[in-house]
């Protein structure tokens, strides 16, 4: 007996069993971070437990065709175990579990990690990589080989199988609804399903599936019916008002929060503005975390569901393809079209999907000036006031403003820096002490947005030009809340208000989903909207075929054969201009500069170089040099550069390009051609 169970012990396919149900149990006990509700999970979804495992079987089986057999185990189950100790870290900072459209933000990850993590996080992460790195290379050298015959084709139909096993087990389950492919809520997804079918499926569900209804015939009869669509007629469209929407990171009326108590109202004018003016709930597609979800919506009233499993459109389709959105409708109107936002322009690769969103500048924090950052180093909004009223002076035209702040962002710090920073709002109620500060940065930082939300007002009353102000919460921040724990029950929901310096504007309140917005927004001025917002306009949320048209309308426009617009696709990428201020180089000329040390105790130090003359510099100006980049650039203000240590040939091309924290350049200056100096005889 002892030698049966040894010989069942040794085979291939039990090892891949054994160390596949293992795996998922750790993996769960790290997503769920809990042993108990893990154990829960098992016994309560068993079936669903082992179709997890078998998921994990599969990827098993590929080591069966190495010869270092046990080193292939040991490579599949750190990927697995590398992808769920992720997810305990990134279920740490925020609602929603890590997918694999997460690894396409790395870049972006490395940027803001001291946001989240110490010095000594940072430091231990990069050792624990470390040591598996070694352990990996160790077990390749240290794990047998087998020597015989491993069976080649034998292994690859047993590969084969076990995914056509899959494939089976998913296709059943689906169609008894053990698990489901359309994921409303993400981390209830992960809950009620698993990790490694929710992980898997993100890798492998990208885009908008092909509706079944989807045809020629009936994209015509849809555009037929949104052609009857005609404006509100609201009397404001005549007077064509410049359209500025804000995004506020992480927003909320914390009031709603039932446990806190505050010695302060943190948001005195947010309160007073969603009562005199329209507002109301608008229901996000993310909590916690989603920014560019949320704006997506916003600006195309497209719905994020109908994509792939936690899937950031801004990092997939429309990185290279056009969208239609409220700025290609307002280019339409005759309006010129800004995107901003006070952090880098790389982040969710704006700079490059806002070209095909239609914008025609886009000013990142890389070109703006006099940026103050909070104690997590997030910059703050008090700058977006100036580059908003900067950015409406800077045309003829009217225009079509959206801004995207950041303030607000996580993580929240349970030690708050008394030394540095005031904290005049006061929170208790949640008993304990770190999350008690937790909360008072947060509201603290809510009522720092909330003097930006009052100053930019009192700008724009005082402006000379009709202007609408829509402002929003982008998602709820990532506290864990339950539904429960809030007053309105939705931790979805955030609100909104859309305010003008025009007389008698004035519009109902009522609760919306995010991508309804912008069909609210041109129904109260009145102006022509776009096949989305139409779709909005003509079809109800009760209505049986309005989640069926917006999915026809969306595959068509992205995916699809565009069969709406019969004269072909109107938009293509503009010609984007970073920032409304042009930079430029006025004149080169060798000198010397004294670098100030951090350390007083240092004299300063004797530098000899060439001072780079200018306008509209900022501590994100580094020089170029015949395309090459020359990182040795010293701030001195905004109309000097200083670069120490080198020399200019007579005709070098020297540019200033604006570089963020991941040393991508954001746009760069026109060409100066240097000359040198005429030697006096």
């Amino acid at each position: 007996m002892k030698d049966k169970l040894k010989k069942l012990c040794s085979t291939a396919i039990f090892q891949c069993v054994a160390i596949a149900i293992v795996l998922d149990i750790i993996l769960e006990i790290l997503g769920r971070h809990s042993f108990i509700n893990t154990m829960k999970y098992i016994v309560n979804e068993p079936l669903v437990f082992l179709y997890n495992c078998s998921i994990i079987f599969f990827t098993l089986t590929l080591a069966l065709l190495m010869r270092k057999r046990v080193f292939g185990y040991g490579i599949i189950s750190f990927a697995w175990l590398l992808c769920g100790v992720t997810n305990c870290i990134v279920l740490g900072f925020r609602i929603t579990p890590f997918s694999a459209i997460d690894m396409l933000m790395a870049r972006n990850t490395i940027t803001i990690i001291d946001k989240y993590f110490s010095v000594w996080q940072i430091v231990f992460i990069g050792v624990a990589l470390f040591v598996a790195l070694a352990a990996v290379i160790i077990l390749f050298l240290k794990s047998p080989t087998i020597q015989g015959n491993i069976y080649r084709i034998r292994t690859t139909v047993l590969i084969v199988a076990s995914f056509c096993m899959v494939m089976l087990f998913t296709k059943i389950a689906l169609n008894a609804q053990a698990i489901s492919d359309n994921f409303a809520n993400l981390a209830t997804a992960y809950d009620k399903y698993g990790f490694v079918y929710c992980f898997s499926n993100s890798v492998v569900d990208v885009g908008i599936s092909e509706p079944s209804d989807y045809s020629e015939e009936k994209m015509l009869e849809i555009k037929d019916e949104l052609d009857t669509v005609k404006a509100s007629g609201a009397k404001f469209a005549k007077r064509k008002p410049n359209v500025i929407v804000v995004q506020l990171e992480s927003f909320m009326d914390p009031s709603y929060v039932k446990e806190l108590s505050f010695n302060m109202n943190p948001i005195p004018n947010f309160t007073k503005l969603k009562e005199e003016c329209s507002s109301g709930f608008l229901t996000m597609p993310a909590i916690g975390a989603g920014t560019a979800n949320s704006e997506f919506e916003v600006l195309s009233g497209f719905d994020v569901a109908y994509f792939g499993a936690g899937e950031y459109p801004y990092k997939t389709v429309l990185g290279s393809t056009t969208c239609e959105t409220m700025a290609t409708q307002f280019k339409k109107l005759g309006y010129s079209t800004h995107a901003m936002h006070n952090h880098d322009g790389t982040f969710y690769d704006r700079y490059i999907v806002y070209k095909n969103l239609g914008f025609d500048t886009f000013t990142p924090m890389e070109y703006m000036y006099d940026v103050e950052h909070t104690q997590k180093n997030w910059e703050k909004d008090n700058v977006l006031t100036g580059e908003i009223m900067k950015t409406l002076k800077s045309t003829e035209d009217k225009d079509f403003i959206f801004t995207v702040s950041v303030q607000g962002h996580g993580r929240y710090p349970s030690e708050l820096d008394y030394e540095n920073y005031s904290y005049p709002v006061k929170v208790t109620g949640t008993g304990s002490e770190e999350l008690d500060n937790e909360w008072t940065y947060y509201c603290n930082q809510l009522h720092e947005m909330d003097e930006f939300i009052k100053d930019l007002i009192e700008e724009l009353k005082n402006y000379d030009e009709d202007v609408v102000l829509v402002m929003y919460g982008d998602h709820l921040p990532g506290f864990e809340l339950t539904n429960d724990d809030v007053e309105n029950g939705n931790l979805y929901q955030t609100e909104y208000f859309v305010w003008s310096n025009m007389k008698h504007f004035i519009d109902k309140d009522e609760d919306i989903p995010a991508y309804d917005l912008s069909t609210k927004l041109f129904d109260v001025i009145g102006l022509e909207k776009s096949a989305m917002q139409k779709v909005h306009t003509l079809y109800s949320e009760d209505d049986p075929e309005y989640s069926d048209v917006m999915w026809n309308v969306e595959y068509d426009m992205l995916y699809g054969k565009r069969y709406m617009y019969p004269d072909g696709w109107p938009y293509e990428p503009t010609d984007m201009q970073y920032g409304v201020e042009p930079i430029y180089i006025t004149d080169i000329k060798e000198g010397d500069y004294q670098k100030v040390s951090d350390d007083p105790e240092k004299a300063p130090e004797q530098l000899h170089g060439y001072y780079i003359k200018g306008e509209n510099f900022n501590e994100c100006s580094f020089v170029w040099i015949n395309n090459g980049f020359k990182k040795e650039t010293i701030y001195i203000d905004r109309n000097t550069l200083f670069i120490p240590d080198i020399t200019f040939d007579d005709g070098e091309e020297v540019y200033v390009a604006q570089v963020g924290d991941d040393s991508i350049d954001i746009g760069k200056s026109e060409a100066f051609i240097y000359q040198a100096p005429v030697a006096e005889n």
